[in-house]
């Protein structure tokens, strides 16, 4: 479990905004959560406010994207609904040895599941009303509409009115029902994700400007391809593409990013490097799931591209990431963890 100080700062504003006092959060958090400490907060704040059985839905549906981070920035730059979900199952920040969640199939219908890491006192459910409201807030920012033919389907007896449930989610919600399930048509899986609302947009653009940042400093038209090229969610558009975006010829183009002692193909490549440094450091997504978001549909190519690019394997580079970050990164200890990361070859 891995719950960054950003979702307590959600947690702050949606109390604010119900009139209880983002005071009794209690301390500061200034890196992640682990599970205990979660469970703490939540029994303190559903003790605290405990006249406000909503609290949780609106928690989860103040989680759009962008909330999420680099996080959010892989789930903005998947294909379909389909890959984005599988992202969501295995690395969506409430998973623990505990918590537990999959995605089905049956009889024409996708079955997305969830069972909470613990049971919250004064409201076990604390956690599912959250986990089922943030999932239904990125599913509709993803698809840019309301999902159509959904509904979901609780275990347990309403927290709030059931009205509340339905006026938050915008779809019918059963209760007392066999497990905790969100269910809709399958097809809605296949559904392409480049005509996301505006919510959407709007977030994938700020990771976009916060990515941008992280990199060297670039000006002129550098700067302006990388741009487009961070904003493309993966689909990197051809260099007469972005001459066209910009008003200008391809030859136009070539010429003015030689002047800047760079090129088209340069730029791309320092744009999908950056990217897989970035989840890789930043993620715990898989290397096959990072070479698609960065348009990469062979796993082969992308961890040959990045060799090349980094002159180490995807997994020595996380490997070695981790082991300067833990403060283990001396050159006694890295070729053992080079040959480690080697032989479990994480795909």
């Amino acid at each position: 479990m891995n719950i960054e100080p950003g979702y307590i700062g959600i947690l702050a504003t949606v109390m604010k905004e119900r009139g209880h006092d983002p005071a009794l959060i209690g301390a500061r958090y200034v890196t992640a959560l682990n599970e205990g400490q979660l469970l703490d907060l939540c029994t303190r704040i559903v003790a605290a406010t405990r006249g406000d059985p909503a609290l949780a839905l609106h928690v989860g549906a103040a989680m759009h994207i962008g909330v999420h981070g680099l996080f959010g920035h892989a789930l903005m730059s998947c294909r379909s609904l389909k890959q984005a979900a599988g992202i969501l199952m295995r690395h969506n920040p409430l998973m623990s040895e505990r918590a537990h969640s999959e995605l089905t199939f049956d009889k024409g219908m996708a079955i997305l599941g969830f069972e909470p890491p613990f049971k919250v006192p004064g409201m076990p459910d604390f956690l599912t009303d959250v986990f089922f409201a943030a999932a239904v807030t990125a599913i509709r920012e993803l698809i840019g509409r309301d999902t159509v033919d959904v509904h979901l389907e609780l275990s347990y007896k309403p927290n709030a009115d059931p009205s509340e449930y339905e006026a938050v989610l915008h779809m019918p919600v059963r209760f007392e029902c066999g497990a905790n399930q969100l269910k809709g048509p399958a097809p809605l899986l296949d559904l392409p994700l480049q005509s996301a609302g505006v919510a959407t947009a709007d977030a994938y653009l700020r990771q976009c400007e916060l990515l941008l940042r992280k990199m060297q400093t670039a000006r002129g038209h550098e700067s302006s391809v990388r741009r487009i090229l961070l904003s493309s969610r993966g689909r990197y558009p051809s260099a007469p593409e972005i001459a066209r975006t910009l008003n200008m010829s391809e030859r136009t183009l070539r010429r003015r990013l030689e002047a800047e002692g760079t090129s088209y193909q340069a730029i791309v490549d320092s744009v999908r490097n950056h990217l897989a440094q970035q989840y890789l450091m930043d993620t715990d997504l898989s290397v096959g799931e990072i070479g698609s978001l960065v348009g990469f549909d062979d796993l082969a190519n992308f961890r040959q591209a990045f060799r090349r690019w980094n002159s180490m394997s995807p997994a020595q580079f996380r490997v070695l990431h981790l082991a300067r970050r833990t403060g283990r990164g001396r050159e006694a200890s890295a070729p053992a963890q080079l040959r480690q990361a080697t032989s479990r070859r994480r795909s």
